[in-house]
């Protein structure tokens, strides 16, 4: 007679009752913009569009540019859920930016000061 050890009872486990989140490693994040809450969109495509939504406005002055891209960057990543927000602060490292309220606060007075010199032009 042949015997097998065959385990045919599957193990009980509460994990299939608590919600696990691991962090994203693939380079995608939540698409904050789809009704859907798994849909999902590739980190540097959103900072793509982010830049060229930005550079729309900026008149060619990369102190316009750089205050609009962080300040988009930064509200798309207060929006993701914190699974996400290291895949995407990783992407906006590799295209150049450092997603933080310092940075932000760097460009924005860069921005001031242009803004008051291109003020004192226009008088």
């Amino acid at each position: 007679m042949n015997t097998q050890n065959v385990n045919t009872a599957t193990k009980e486990s509460s994990e299939r009752w608590v919600k696990t989140s691991y962090l994203r490693t693939d380079g995608f994040v939540r698409n904050i913009h789809s009704s859907h809450p798994f849909d999902v969109i590739r980190a540097d495509v959103v900072l793509i569009c982010l830049e060229k939504q930005a550079h729309r406005g900026c008149g060619l002055h990369y102190e316009i540019y750089m205050a609009r891209v962080l300040e988009s960057a930064l509200d798309y990543l207060a929006q993701l859920p914190l699974k996400d927000r290291p895949v995407f602060m990783g992407a906006a490292a590799n295209r150049g930016y450092i997603l933080t309220l310092t940075e932000e606060q760097h460009a924005q007075e860069a921005y001031d000061v242009l803004m008051s010199e291109l003020a004192e032009y226009d008088d």
